[in-house]
Protein backbone atom coordinates (compact mmCIF):
# COMPACT_ATOMS: atom_id res chain seq x y z
CA UNK A 1 0.00 0.00 0.00
CA UNK A 2 0.73 3.64 -0.93
CA UNK A 3 1.29 5.60 2.66
CA UNK A 4 -2.21 7.29 1.96
CA UNK A 5 -3.68 3.77 1.24
CA UNK A 6 -2.00 3.15 5.10
CA UNK A 7 -3.67 6.38 6.05
CA UNK A 8 -6.68 5.67 4.87
CA UNK A 9 -6.52 1.84 6.31
CA UNK A 10 -5.82 3.51 9.79
CA UNK A 11 -9.15 6.10 9.48
CA UNK A 12 -11.47 2.64 9.00
CA UNK A 13 -10.29 1.04 12.01
CA UNK A 14 -10.55 3.71 14.13
CA UNK A 15 -14.27 3.94 12.02
CA UNK A 16 -14.39 0.26 13.27
CA UNK A 17 -13.85 1.21 16.81
CA UNK A 18 -16.44 4.06 16.91
CA UNK A 19 -18.91 1.77 15.36
CA UNK A 20 -18.40 -0.44 18.23
CA UNK A 21 -19.03 1.90 20.89
CA UNK A 22 -14.81 2.21 21.79
CA UNK A 23 -15.02 6.28 21.02
CA UNK A 24 -11.64 6.79 23.41
CA UNK A 25 -9.64 4.82 21.40
CA UNK A 26 -11.11 5.81 18.29
CA UNK A 27 -10.92 9.34 19.21
CA UNK A 28 -6.78 8.94 20.19
CA UNK A 29 -6.55 7.27 16.23
CA UNK A 30 -8.31 10.08 14.54
CA UNK A 31 -6.22 13.06 16.40
CA UNK A 32 -3.18 10.93 15.36
CA UNK A 33 -3.93 11.23 11.45
CA UNK A 34 -4.37 14.90 12.09
CA UNK A 35 -1.30 15.40 13.63
CA UNK A 36 0.36 13.45 10.46
CA UNK A 37 0.56 13.80 6.91
CA UNK A 38 -2.53 12.22 5.59
CA UNK A 39 -4.56 14.22 2.75
CA UNK A 40 -6.64 16.50 3.28
CA UNK A 41 -9.81 14.24 2.42
CA UNK A 42 -8.71 11.60 5.34
CA UNK A 43 -7.99 14.52 7.47
CA UNK A 44 -11.46 15.91 6.72
CA UNK A 45 -13.27 12.55 7.31
CA UNK A 46 -11.34 11.90 10.70
CA UNK A 47 -12.37 15.51 11.75
CA UNK A 48 -16.36 14.56 11.11
CA UNK A 49 -15.98 11.48 12.88
CA UNK A 50 -14.22 13.52 15.57
CA UNK A 51 -17.47 15.89 15.64
CA UNK A 52 -20.02 13.35 15.49
CA UNK A 53 -18.08 11.53 18.98
CA UNK A 54 -18.10 14.82 20.80
CA UNK A 55 -21.86 14.82 20.16
CA UNK A 56 -22.76 11.15 21.18
CA UNK A 57 -20.79 12.25 24.27
CA UNK A 58 -22.18 15.88 24.47
CA UNK A 59 -18.46 17.12 24.43
CA UNK A 60 -20.19 20.59 22.90
CA UNK A 61 -17.43 22.88 22.90
CA UNK A 62 -14.43 20.75 21.78
CA UNK A 63 -17.36 19.18 19.24
CA UNK A 64 -17.99 23.35 18.26
CA UNK A 65 -14.00 23.56 17.91
CA UNK A 66 -13.95 20.84 14.87
CA UNK A 67 -16.87 21.31 13.32
CA UNK A 68 -15.30 24.71 12.76
CA UNK A 69 -11.79 23.46 11.71
CA UNK A 70 -14.29 20.72 9.15
CA UNK A 71 -16.02 23.62 7.52
CA UNK A 72 -13.10 25.98 7.27
CA UNK A 73 -11.16 23.15 5.22
CA UNK A 74 -14.01 22.04 2.76
CA UNK A 75 -12.31 25.20 0.25
CA UNK A 76 -9.71 22.82 -0.22
CA UNK A 77 -11.78 19.72 -1.27
CA UNK A 78 -12.99 18.66 -4.37
CA UNK A 79 -15.03 15.48 -3.91
CA UNK A 80 -18.78 16.69 -3.77
CA UNK A 81 -19.67 13.28 -1.66
CA UNK A 82 -17.04 14.99 1.40
CA UNK A 83 -19.41 18.47 0.88
CA UNK A 84 -22.90 16.84 1.20
CA UNK A 85 -21.26 14.88 4.18
CA UNK A 86 -19.57 17.39 6.27
CA UNK A 87 -23.09 19.86 5.62
CA UNK A 88 -24.82 16.78 6.82
CA UNK A 89 -22.71 16.89 9.96
CA UNK A 90 -22.57 20.31 10.65
CA UNK A 91 -27.00 20.37 10.47
CA UNK A 92 -27.58 16.94 12.32
CA UNK A 93 -24.78 18.79 15.10
CA UNK A 94 -26.55 22.32 15.16
CA UNK A 95 -29.91 20.89 15.37
CA UNK A 96 -28.53 18.56 18.46
CA UNK A 97 -27.05 21.58 20.08
CA UNK A 98 -30.61 23.89 19.73
CA UNK A 99 -29.42 26.46 16.99
CA UNK A 100 -32.42 25.68 14.80
CA UNK A 101 -31.03 28.49 12.41
CA UNK A 102 -27.39 27.44 11.78
CA UNK A 103 -29.09 23.60 11.17
CA UNK A 104 -31.30 25.08 8.96
CA UNK A 105 -28.79 27.10 6.83
CA UNK A 106 -26.63 23.88 6.59
CA UNK A 107 -29.05 21.94 5.03
CA UNK A 108 -30.18 24.50 2.92
CA UNK A 109 -26.54 24.11 1.76
CA UNK A 110 -26.77 20.40 1.44
CA UNK A 111 -29.93 19.96 -0.54
CA UNK A 112 -28.44 22.69 -2.88
CA UNK A 113 -25.45 20.03 -3.35
CA UNK A 114 -28.11 17.83 -4.95
CA UNK A 115 -28.31 14.95 -3.27
CA UNK A 116 -29.73 11.53 -4.14
CA UNK A 117 -31.20 8.84 -2.32
CA UNK A 118 -30.57 8.35 1.43
CA UNK A 119 -28.91 11.73 1.47
CA UNK A 120 -31.69 13.53 0.58
CA UNK A 121 -33.98 12.38 2.38
CA UNK A 122 -31.27 13.07 5.63
CA UNK A 123 -31.52 16.62 3.80
CA UNK A 124 -35.00 17.42 3.62
CA UNK A 125 -35.55 15.59 7.04
CA UNK A 126 -33.21 18.04 8.70
CA UNK A 127 -34.28 20.79 7.18
CA UNK A 128 -37.84 20.20 8.59
CA UNK A 129 -36.68 19.62 12.03
CA UNK A 130 -35.34 23.38 11.81
CA UNK A 131 -38.44 24.64 10.40
CA UNK A 132 -40.44 22.43 12.77
CA UNK A 133 -38.16 24.13 16.01
CA UNK A 134 -38.37 27.40 14.83
CA UNK A 135 -41.92 27.65 14.19
CA UNK A 136 -41.97 27.76 10.46
CA UNK A 137 -43.62 24.82 9.40
CA UNK A 138 -47.15 24.51 9.44
CA UNK A 139 -50.19 21.44 9.08
CA UNK A 140 -49.96 21.82 5.11
CA UNK A 141 -46.79 22.89 4.47
CA UNK A 142 -45.75 21.24 0.48
CA UNK A 143 -41.89 20.45 2.91
CA UNK A 144 -43.40 17.73 4.48
CA UNK A 145 -45.17 15.66 1.89
CA UNK A 146 -42.13 16.72 -0.05
CA UNK A 147 -39.43 15.02 2.68
CA UNK A 148 -41.79 12.24 3.49
CA UNK A 149 -41.41 11.54 -0.18
CA UNK A 150 -37.79 11.37 -0.22
CA UNK A 151 -37.85 8.99 2.89
CA UNK A 152 -39.88 6.58 1.42
CA UNK A 153 -38.59 6.21 -1.56
CA UNK A 154 -35.01 5.54 0.21
CA UNK A 155 -36.82 2.98 2.79
CA UNK A 156 -35.22 5.29 5.53
CA UNK A 157 -38.32 4.71 8.50
CA UNK A 158 -36.61 6.42 11.39
CA UNK A 159 -36.19 9.69 9.56
CA UNK A 160 -39.72 9.40 7.90
CA UNK A 161 -40.74 9.19 11.34
CA UNK A 162 -38.83 11.77 12.84
CA UNK A 163 -41.17 13.56 10.18
CA UNK A 164 -44.52 12.26 11.00
CA UNK A 165 -43.86 13.24 14.75
CA UNK A 166 -43.38 17.04 13.53
CA UNK A 167 -46.72 16.97 11.82
CA UNK A 168 -48.18 15.42 14.94
CA UNK A 169 -47.16 17.98 16.83
CA UNK A 170 -48.42 20.50 14.78
CA UNK A 171 -51.77 19.13 15.30
CA UNK A 172 -51.58 18.90 19.58
CA UNK A 173 -50.17 22.60 18.59
CA UNK A 174 -53.77 23.22 17.05
CA UNK A 175 -55.79 20.97 19.31
CA UNK A 176 -56.47 18.37 17.19
CA UNK A 177 -55.24 15.05 19.04
CA UNK A 178 -57.14 13.03 17.23
CA UNK A 179 -55.35 13.89 13.56
CA UNK A 180 -52.13 13.33 15.72
CA UNK A 181 -53.31 10.37 17.10
CA UNK A 182 -54.14 8.83 13.72
CA UNK A 183 -50.71 10.20 12.11
CA UNK A 184 -48.97 8.83 14.83
CA UNK A 185 -51.03 5.42 14.66
CA UNK A 186 -50.04 4.58 11.19
CA UNK A 187 -46.26 4.76 11.85
CA UNK A 188 -45.85 2.98 14.86
CA UNK A 189 -45.51 -0.64 13.62
CA UNK A 190 -42.75 0.41 11.05
CA UNK A 191 -41.02 2.31 13.81
CA UNK A 192 -41.26 -0.53 16.23
CA UNK A 193 -39.82 -3.06 13.70
CA UNK A 194 -36.33 -0.57 13.58
CA UNK A 195 -36.32 -0.95 17.88
CA UNK A 196 -34.43 2.56 17.44
CA UNK A 197 -35.29 3.78 21.29
CA UNK A 198 -34.77 7.61 21.14
CA UNK A 199 -38.02 7.44 18.12
CA UNK A 200 -40.10 5.16 20.07
CA UNK A 201 -40.06 7.37 22.94
CA UNK A 202 -40.82 10.08 21.55
CA UNK A 203 -43.71 8.80 19.07
CA UNK A 204 -45.25 7.17 22.91
CA UNK A 205 -44.84 9.92 24.90
CA UNK A 206 -46.91 12.12 21.89
CA UNK A 207 -49.56 9.71 22.00
CA UNK A 208 -49.60 9.95 25.45
CA UNK A 209 -50.07 12.86 25.33
CA UNK A 210 -52.77 13.02 22.02
CA UNK A 211 -55.07 10.64 24.09
CA UNK A 212 -55.19 12.37 27.40
CA UNK A 213 -56.28 15.01 25.90
CA UNK A 214 -59.13 13.11 23.93
CA UNK A 215 -59.94 12.19 27.13
CA UNK A 216 -58.84 8.08 26.69
CA UNK A 217 -57.08 7.79 29.93
CA UNK A 218 -56.01 4.26 30.04
CA UNK A 219 -54.38 4.52 26.80
CA UNK A 220 -52.90 7.75 27.51
CA UNK A 221 -50.99 6.21 29.98
CA UNK A 222 -49.81 2.80 28.54
CA UNK A 223 -48.34 4.74 26.25
CA UNK A 224 -46.59 7.05 28.88
CA UNK A 225 -44.89 4.06 30.66
CA UNK A 226 -43.57 2.84 26.91
CA UNK A 227 -42.42 6.04 26.32
CA UNK A 228 -40.88 6.01 30.45
CA UNK A 229 -39.10 2.43 29.35
CA UNK A 230 -37.88 3.54 25.94
CA UNK A 231 -36.28 6.89 27.52
CA UNK A 232 -34.15 5.12 29.67
CA UNK A 233 -31.81 3.68 27.76
CA UNK A 234 -31.36 7.30 25.80
CA UNK A 235 -30.56 9.33 28.89
CA UNK A 236 -32.38 12.87 29.18
CA UNK A 237 -34.93 13.80 26.77
CA UNK A 238 -37.75 15.66 26.51
CA UNK A 239 -39.72 12.19 26.16
CA UNK A 240 -39.77 11.41 29.65
CA UNK A 241 -40.39 14.86 31.20
CA UNK A 242 -43.77 14.62 28.96
CA UNK A 243 -44.18 10.78 29.87
CA UNK A 244 -44.23 11.73 33.46
CA UNK A 245 -46.01 14.57 33.54
CA UNK A 246 -48.68 12.52 31.78
CA UNK A 247 -48.69 10.05 34.85
CA UNK A 248 -48.61 12.51 37.37
CA UNK A 249 -51.74 13.50 35.83
CA UNK A 250 -53.15 10.80 35.93
CA UNK A 251 -52.54 9.21 39.11
CA UNK A 252 -53.83 12.55 40.39
CA UNK A 253 -57.01 12.32 38.74
CA UNK A 254 -57.35 8.79 39.74
CA UNK A 255 -56.64 10.24 43.44
CA UNK A 256 -53.93 7.89 43.63
CA UNK A 257 -52.08 10.89 45.72
CA UNK A 258 -48.66 8.70 46.70
CA UNK A 259 -48.36 7.28 43.46
CA UNK A 260 -48.72 10.97 41.79
CA UNK A 261 -45.83 12.30 44.25
CA UNK A 262 -43.53 9.45 43.10
CA UNK A 263 -44.24 10.29 39.41
CA UNK A 264 -44.32 13.95 40.03
CA UNK A 265 -40.71 13.71 41.35
CA UNK A 266 -39.73 11.61 38.74
CA UNK A 267 -41.24 14.41 35.95
CA UNK A 268 -39.34 17.12 38.41
CA UNK A 269 -35.82 15.12 38.23
CA UNK A 270 -36.92 14.94 34.36
CA UNK A 271 -37.74 18.19 33.74
CA UNK A 272 -34.61 19.89 35.53
CA UNK A 273 -31.47 17.39 33.71
CA UNK A 274 -33.64 18.24 30.64
CA UNK A 275 -33.64 21.93 31.19
CA UNK A 276 -29.87 21.62 32.61
CA UNK A 277 -29.04 20.40 29.57
CA UNK A 278 -30.50 22.79 27.05
CA UNK A 279 -28.76 25.47 29.83
CA UNK A 280 -25.23 23.28 29.12
CA UNK A 281 -25.54 23.61 25.07
CA UNK A 282 -26.63 26.95 25.16
CA UNK A 283 -23.65 27.73 27.33
CA UNK A 284 -21.14 26.03 25.02
CA UNK A 285 -22.14 27.80 21.74
CA UNK A 286 -22.08 31.06 23.81
CA UNK A 287 -18.25 30.20 24.79
CA UNK A 288 -17.70 28.89 21.05
CA UNK A 289 -18.42 32.14 19.81
CA UNK A 290 -17.21 34.44 22.04
CA UNK A 291 -13.66 32.42 21.54
CA UNK A 292 -14.17 32.52 17.83
CA UNK A 293 -14.38 36.42 18.33
CA UNK A 294 -11.50 36.23 20.51
CA UNK A 295 -9.37 34.40 18.03
CA UNK A 296 -9.94 36.80 15.22
CA UNK A 297 -9.31 39.83 17.79
CA UNK A 298 -6.05 38.49 18.06
CA UNK A 299 -5.70 37.74 14.29
CA UNK A 300 -6.49 40.97 13.89
CA UNK A 301 -4.07 41.95 16.44
CA UNK A 302 -1.70 40.26 14.93
CA UNK A 303 -1.79 41.59 11.45
CA UNK A 304 -1.93 44.96 12.56
CA UNK A 305 1.67 44.26 14.71
CA UNK A 306 3.45 42.86 11.47
CA UNK A 307 2.31 45.61 9.89
CA UNK A 308 4.06 48.05 11.80
CA UNK A 309 6.68 45.88 12.17
CA UNK A 310 7.11 46.52 8.37
CA UNK A 311 6.71 50.29 8.26
CA UNK A 312 8.95 50.45 11.40
CA UNK A 313 11.90 48.64 8.19
CA UNK A 314 11.22 51.31 5.87
CA UNK A 315 11.13 54.47 8.18
CA UNK A 316 14.25 56.62 9.88
CA UNK A 317 14.53 56.03 13.29
CA UNK A 318 12.63 59.65 13.67
CA UNK A 319 9.44 57.93 12.16
CA UNK A 320 10.05 54.66 14.30
CA UNK A 321 10.16 56.91 17.38
CA UNK A 322 6.40 58.30 16.14
CA UNK A 323 5.05 54.78 15.38
CA UNK A 324 6.10 53.55 18.97
CA UNK A 325 4.21 56.77 20.65
CA UNK A 326 1.51 55.81 18.95
CA UNK A 327 0.94 52.51 19.78
CA UNK A 328 1.90 53.47 23.42
CA UNK A 329 -1.12 55.37 22.96
CA UNK A 330 -3.57 52.59 21.17
CA UNK A 331 -2.62 50.88 23.83
CA UNK A 332 -3.34 53.23 26.50
CA UNK A 333 -6.59 54.15 24.85
CA UNK A 334 -7.79 50.45 24.48
CA UNK A 335 -6.67 50.05 28.35
CA UNK A 336 -9.47 53.07 28.84
CA UNK A 337 -11.88 51.51 27.14
CA UNK A 338 -11.82 48.25 28.42
CA UNK A 339 -11.96 50.39 31.88
CA UNK A 340 -15.15 51.81 30.54
CA UNK A 341 -16.30 48.66 29.38
CA UNK A 342 -15.85 46.63 33.22
CA UNK A 343 -17.27 49.84 34.55
CA UNK A 344 -20.41 50.18 32.77
CA UNK A 345 -20.99 46.28 33.53
CA UNK A 346 -20.42 46.47 36.61
CA UNK A 347 -23.22 49.19 36.83
CA UNK A 348 -25.10 47.50 35.01
CA UNK A 349 -25.35 44.41 37.10
CA UNK A 350 -25.88 46.58 40.24
CA UNK A 351 -28.67 48.11 38.63
CA UNK A 352 -30.45 45.23 37.83
CA UNK A 353 -29.87 43.60 41.84
CA UNK A 354 -31.41 46.95 42.43
CA UNK A 355 -34.38 46.36 40.72
CA UNK A 356 -34.84 42.96 40.94
CA UNK A 357 -33.84 42.51 44.43
CA UNK A 358 -34.45 44.08 48.09
CA UNK A 359 -31.45 45.81 49.55
CA UNK A 360 -31.55 44.39 52.82
CA UNK A 361 -32.94 41.11 52.16
CA UNK A 362 -30.92 40.42 49.25
CA UNK A 363 -34.58 38.36 48.20
CA UNK A 364 -36.35 39.52 45.29
CA UNK A 365 -38.30 42.79 45.89
CA UNK A 366 -42.45 42.92 45.26
CA UNK A 367 -41.67 44.54 41.29
CA UNK A 368 -39.59 41.28 40.04
CA UNK A 369 -41.24 38.98 41.96
CA UNK A 370 -44.83 39.98 41.11
CA UNK A 371 -43.94 39.28 37.45
CA UNK A 372 -42.44 35.84 37.86
CA UNK A 373 -45.11 34.86 39.56
CA UNK A 374 -47.18 36.02 36.41
CA UNK A 375 -45.04 34.15 34.44
CA UNK A 376 -45.20 30.80 36.70
CA UNK A 377 -48.95 30.87 36.74
CA UNK A 378 -49.13 31.27 33.05
CA UNK A 379 -46.70 27.83 32.78
CA UNK A 380 -48.34 26.23 35.69
CA UNK A 381 -52.23 26.92 34.04
CA UNK A 382 -51.04 25.96 30.78
CA UNK A 383 -49.58 22.71 31.67
CA UNK A 384 -52.34 22.10 34.19
CA UNK A 385 -50.35 21.91 37.35
CA UNK A 386 -51.24 22.93 40.96
CA UNK A 387 -49.63 26.25 42.58
CA UNK A 388 -49.94 27.88 45.76
CA UNK A 389 -49.25 30.80 48.07
CA UNK A 390 -47.56 31.56 51.43
CA UNK A 391 -47.83 34.65 53.00
CA UNK A 392 -46.69 35.58 56.42
CA UNK A 393 -45.77 38.75 58.80
CA UNK A 394 -43.37 38.54 61.67
CA UNK A 395 -45.53 38.76 64.91
CA UNK A 396 -44.94 41.75 67.19
CA UNK A 397 -41.89 42.92 64.87
CA UNK A 398 -43.33 46.88 65.64
CA UNK A 399 -42.17 45.82 69.46
CA UNK A 400 -38.99 44.40 68.40
CA UNK A 401 -38.13 47.66 66.52
CA UNK A 402 -39.04 50.32 69.30
CA UNK A 403 -37.93 48.33 71.96
CA UNK A 404 -34.35 47.27 70.73
CA UNK A 405 -34.43 49.81 67.64
CA UNK A 406 -34.18 49.51 64.09
CA UNK A 407 -30.76 48.01 63.07
CA UNK A 408 -31.90 45.02 65.30
CA UNK A 409 -35.15 45.14 63.56
CA UNK A 410 -33.17 44.62 60.37
CA UNK A 411 -31.14 42.12 61.67
CA UNK A 412 -34.32 40.29 62.28
CA UNK A 413 -35.45 40.49 58.50
CA UNK A 414 -32.16 39.26 57.49
CA UNK A 415 -32.38 35.89 59.35
CA UNK A 416 -35.63 35.73 58.59
CA UNK A 417 -34.86 35.82 54.73
CA UNK A 418 -31.86 33.70 54.99
CA UNK A 419 -33.44 30.91 56.88
CA UNK A 420 -36.34 30.47 54.55
CA UNK A 421 -34.64 30.97 51.36
CA UNK A 422 -32.11 28.41 52.06
CA UNK A 423 -34.42 26.04 52.66
CA UNK A 424 -37.21 27.20 49.60
CA UNK A 425 -37.22 24.80 46.90
CA UNK A 426 -35.01 25.68 43.57
CA UNK A 427 -38.36 26.35 41.43
CA UNK A 428 -40.00 28.65 44.50
CA UNK A 429 -40.16 32.39 43.91
CA UNK A 430 -39.74 34.23 47.54
CA UNK A 431 -40.05 37.66 48.07
CA UNK A 432 -40.07 40.34 50.59
CA UNK A 433 -43.30 42.65 49.90
CA UNK A 434 -42.44 45.71 52.26
CA UNK A 435 -41.92 46.28 55.95
CA UNK A 436 -42.13 42.55 57.77
CA UNK A 437 -44.23 40.56 55.15
CA UNK A 438 -42.88 38.45 53.31
CA UNK A 439 -44.63 35.93 49.84
CA UNK A 440 -42.97 32.68 48.65
CA UNK A 441 -45.13 31.38 45.47
CA UNK A 442 -44.53 27.53 44.96
CA UNK A 443 -44.86 26.44 41.58
CA UNK A 444 -46.47 22.52 40.89
CA UNK A 445 -47.42 22.34 44.73
CA UNK A 446 -51.14 21.81 46.25
CA UNK A 447 -52.42 23.74 49.50
CA UNK A 448 -51.25 20.59 51.74
CA UNK A 449 -48.05 20.57 50.37
CA UNK A 450 -47.34 23.70 50.64
CA UNK A 451 -49.03 24.01 54.45
CA UNK A 452 -46.52 21.62 55.46
CA UNK A 453 -44.17 23.55 53.75
CA UNK A 454 -44.97 27.08 55.73
CA UNK A 455 -45.42 24.60 59.04
CA UNK A 456 -41.44 24.31 58.33
CA UNK A 457 -40.91 27.49 57.63
CA UNK A 458 -42.69 28.88 60.68
CA UNK A 459 -40.69 26.55 63.07
CA UNK A 460 -37.52 27.52 61.36
CA UNK A 461 -38.35 31.32 62.37
CA UNK A 462 -38.73 30.08 65.59
CA UNK A 463 -36.02 28.18 66.33
CA UNK A 464 -33.88 31.60 65.29
CA UNK A 465 -31.70 32.72 67.87
CA UNK A 466 -31.68 36.50 68.61
CA UNK A 467 -28.33 36.51 70.88
CA UNK A 468 -26.69 37.25 67.61
CA UNK A 469 -28.42 40.78 67.46
CA UNK A 470 -26.94 41.05 71.33
CA UNK A 471 -30.77 40.95 72.81
CA UNK A 472 -32.87 38.12 73.95
CA UNK A 473 -36.08 37.96 72.52
CA UNK A 474 -38.63 35.66 70.38
CA UNK A 475 -38.75 35.63 66.90
CA UNK A 476 -42.25 34.08 65.31
CA UNK A 477 -44.23 34.72 62.46
CA UNK A 478 -47.77 33.93 60.82
CA UNK A 479 -48.68 32.13 57.76
CA UNK A 480 -51.22 32.18 55.07
CA UNK A 481 -51.71 29.42 52.52
CA UNK A 482 -54.05 29.26 49.50
CA UNK A 483 -53.53 27.48 45.94
CA UNK A 484 -55.38 27.91 42.69
CA UNK A 485 -58.38 25.35 44.02
CA UNK A 486 -59.11 27.70 46.37
CA UNK A 487 -58.30 31.09 45.28
CA UNK A 488 -58.28 30.48 41.23
CA UNK A 489 -55.09 31.74 39.54
CA UNK A 490 -55.33 35.72 39.57
CA UNK A 491 -51.98 36.51 41.54
CA UNK A 492 -53.96 39.54 43.36
CA UNK A 493 -56.44 37.25 44.71
CA UNK A 494 -53.94 34.49 45.89
CA UNK A 495 -51.88 37.32 47.90
CA UNK A 496 -55.22 38.37 48.92
CA UNK A 497 -56.85 35.10 50.57
CA UNK A 498 -53.53 34.41 51.64
CA UNK A 499 -53.43 37.81 53.83
CA UNK A 500 -57.13 36.94 55.02
CA UNK A 501 -55.51 33.48 56.45
CA UNK A 502 -52.43 35.29 57.73
CA UNK A 503 -54.83 37.41 59.64
CA UNK A 504 -56.79 34.73 61.00
CA UNK A 505 -53.62 32.94 62.30
CA UNK A 506 -52.59 36.68 63.76
CA UNK A 507 -55.96 36.66 65.62
CA UNK A 508 -56.07 32.82 67.05
CA UNK A 509 -52.78 33.18 69.02
CA UNK A 510 -49.92 33.81 66.28
CA UNK A 511 -47.08 31.92 65.87
CA UNK A 512 -49.17 29.65 63.49
CA UNK A 513 -50.12 28.13 60.26
CA UNK A 514 -53.62 28.71 58.75
CA UNK A 515 -55.13 27.43 54.98
CA UNK A 516 -57.51 29.87 53.06
CA UNK A 517 -61.41 28.75 52.76
CA UNK A 518 -64.93 30.50 52.30
CA UNK A 519 -65.53 31.15 55.71
CA UNK A 520 -61.68 33.30 56.29
CA UNK A 521 -62.93 35.20 53.26
CA UNK A 522 -66.69 35.52 55.07
CA UNK A 523 -65.24 36.42 58.09
CA UNK A 524 -62.55 39.54 56.93
CA UNK A 525 -65.44 40.22 54.69
CA UNK A 526 -68.03 40.88 57.68
CA UNK A 527 -65.29 42.29 60.06
CA UNK A 528 -64.91 45.34 57.45
CA UNK A 529 -68.40 45.90 57.34
CA UNK A 530 -68.80 45.89 60.75
CA UNK A 531 -65.89 48.38 60.74
CA UNK A 532 -67.03 50.55 58.12
CA UNK A 533 -70.99 50.35 59.96
CA UNK A 534 -69.14 52.04 63.20
CA UNK A 535 -67.16 54.79 61.71
CA UNK A 536 -70.01 55.49 60.10
CA UNK A 537 -72.09 55.76 63.16
CA UNK A 538 -69.34 57.54 65.11
CA UNK A 539 -69.52 60.40 62.50
CA UNK A 540 -73.22 60.06 62.63
CA UNK A 541 -72.90 60.82 66.02
CA UNK A 542 -70.21 63.79 66.03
Amino acid sequence: MSKQQKYHLKYLRAYSLSFKGKFNEALKIYKQLLNSEAGEQIKLKATLSIVNTYAISKNWPDGLSHLSSALNSLPTIADSSLHERTFAIAAIFYNQLGQYELGLKFSKRLLSENPQGRNLCIAHNLKLESQFKLGQLSEDSPQIAQGLQACQQSNEVVMESAIYSYLAELHLDNNQPLQAIATLEKQLESLAATKYAPFLAIYHALLAKSYYLSKQIDIAEEHSSKAVAHAKNIGTSESSVTAYNILFQIAESRGEHQQALAYHQEYAAADKAYLDEVKTKHLAFQLAQHQATEQKNQIKLLDDQNRLLRLEQKLSRSETENNRLFISLLFVSILLLAGMVYKSRTTQKRLKLLAEYDALTKVHNRGHFTQQALNAIDYCSKNQQAASCILFDLDKFKSINDTYGHATGDWVLKQVAQVCQAHSRKSDLFARLGGEEFCIFLPSCDVNTAAQLAEEYRKLIAAIDSAGSGFEFAISASFGVTDFSLSGTNLDKMIADSDHAMYVSKKTGRNRVTIFSDGIAEFKRNKQANSAMSSQATEARV
